[in-house]
């Protein structure tokens, strides 16, 4: 074999060469896309098991039945006219398009597909840092700790543009090249499926910095700032380009500055441990990484594991961040770190055949062999039934009693009553209806029979549809003038007498 060397300098035997059954064998890339593929579809409606799944495929369905955006809510009853501006409208047309189209298993479909492309591409990125074998190792990791927000919601489909973004500018600084001014249409891509295009904006800034930090072999931190200072601000005028304008750049952060936001939802509440056992595997992995290879990273490298480890502990929500950028900027120094403690050895080698690009043959056998893992979700079509977030007994209840008028509804029921073309009291746009709003209303739920009493009537509220054993369904029971007329395991109906 000819010899090559990658951008750790190691040499590597030559994986382009090779024929027979090996050129229809996909690369690593595929092989682990296609794994994260299968794994997600064993348990496929996991994938639907989230309220706001609902809510974006009626907000996608309204879009496309009115050949607009909404710039007003049309969909509940307690914000006749409020303010809403779709932030994600690209995605929720990709969801509704789907839904209309394929059904539910479409959806699961989708957001399996998003998310097995998004460890594929992180595999590929690794792969010109590391060997196969830590390559591999990393991008399962990955695979694990993204597994539990994989769910069809844009920010799903928005994965492999994260991957992407983060590869090409960590990849530009380990090269020590400039600025990756062609990764710049991502922005504009991710800009309109999801708000995590903030993280995206925020984390050229701090690539930036490291720039200028740690300059380039014959370049100036004057230069290196005027080439990623440009970088920025093209970055920032591609955020730009939606049809909601400066407007998209001012919803995440009213997000940020919703506090009973960040102590009611549990995708922003501190993680778990105990229903989050991949993250405790990466945060122990990072530690014995550190001790048992003696690895030390440059400052803003540390600096930057350090704030993603801080964001996960924060906000369970962004270990899909910690999955993606931890392993992109750990691989260069842990290429070099490896390659200085052994030689490559002859698993290392072996695994390395299938590092190469892939041929066309192989493509298209990997390709053929994501069919065959999605045939059974088209063969058996997902049908949806009562569930935590689908209350469809409750409500056929509800219908056959002849309930009518405004609602008061769980949260978690606010995409469903959506779906169904019904005004809701509350759902998943919490950026719309605001903190004040949010803290009376979960206050409601918990049972503070005050609160729920003003509410239900300031907004003339007729009927209920609640969890069954929240505080509020608590407070109904046994509320005059109230009566229970429904309950199963997941839902209750209330009316008024």
């Amino acid at each position: 074999m000819t010899g090559a060397t990658d951008t750790a300098g190691r040499a590597r035997p030559d994986t382009t060469a090779g024929g027979g059954c090996l050129a229809l064998l996909p690369s690593w890339p595929y092989l682990i896309a296609l794994a994260a593929f299968g794994r997600l579809l064993v348990e496929r409606r996991a994938l639907l098991n989230d309220p706001d799944t609902y809510m974006h495929i009626a907000a996608g369905r309204w879009m496309l039945a009115h050949h607009a955006l909404p710039a007003q809510d049309p969909f509940s009853h307690s914000m006749p006219g409020a303010a809403w501006l779709s932030g994600e409208w690209l995605a929720q047309l990709a969801l509704a398009v789907t839904y209309d189209n394929a059904g539910w298993s479409g959806v699961a479909l989708l957001a399996a597909a998003t998310d097995a492309l998004a460890v594929g591409l992180l595999l590929y990125f690794l792969l010109r840092r590391l060997d196969a074998v830590p390559a591999l190792i990393a991008a399962v990791a990955a695979a694990a700790l993204l597994q539990p927000h994989a769910l069809a919601r844009p920010h799903v489909l928005a994965l492999p543009v994260l991957v992407a973004w983060a590869g090409f500018l960590l990849g530009a600084r380990d090269a020590a090249r400039g600025p990756p001014f062609a990764a710049l249409p991502l922005m504009a891509l991710w800009v309109n499926l999801h708000g995590s295009f903030m993280f995206g904006l925020a984390f050229a800034g701090y690539i930036a910095v490291e720039a200028v930090w740690l300059p380039r072999s014959g370049v100036t931190r004057r230069r290196e700032a005027l080439m990623w200072g440009g970088f920025g601000l093209a970055a920032i005028a591609m955020a730009l380009l939606t049809p909601h304008g400066v407007w998209t750049l001012v919803q995440p952060l009213r997000l940020m500055q919703m506090p009973a936001l960040q102590t009611t939802f549990v995708e922003w509440l501190s993680p778990d441990f105990q229903k989050a056992p991949a993250l405790e595997f990466w945060v122990l992995a990072l530690v014995f990484i550190g001790y048992a290879t003696g690895l030390r990273l440059p400052m803003p490298r540390l600096l930057l594991l350090l704030g993603l480890v801080h964001m996960t502990l924060q906000h369970v929500r962004h270990g899909d961040v910690l999955a993606i950028v931890a392993p992109l900027a750990l691989a260069m120094p842990l290429g070099h770190r490896l390659a200085e403690l052994a030689p490559p050895s002859r698993m290392f080698m072996r695994a390395a055949r299938l590092a190469r690009p892939a041929r066309p043959a192989a493509i298209v056998v990997a390709l053929a062999l994501g069919g065959m893992l999605a045939l059974p979700s088209v063969l058996d079509p997902i049908r949806r039934s009562d569930d935590a977030v689908t209350p469809v007994s409750a409500l056929a209840a509800a219908q056959r009693l002849g309930l009518s008028g405004p609602v008061f509804n769980s949260e978690g029921f606010g995409g469903y009553l959506m779906f169904r073309g019904l005004p809701t009291f509350i759902d998943g746009r919490i950026e719309m209806y605001g903190n004040d709003f949010l803290v009376r209303v979960y206050a409601a739920e918990r049972g503070d029979e005050p609160e729920l009493g003003s509410l239900l009537g300031a907004y003339h509220i007729a009927w209920a549809l609640l969890l069954p054993h929240s505080g509020a369904a608590v407070v109904m029971a046994n509320r005059p003038g109230w009566q229970e007329v429904y309950a199963d395991p997941y839902a209750a109906v209330f009316r008024r007498e």
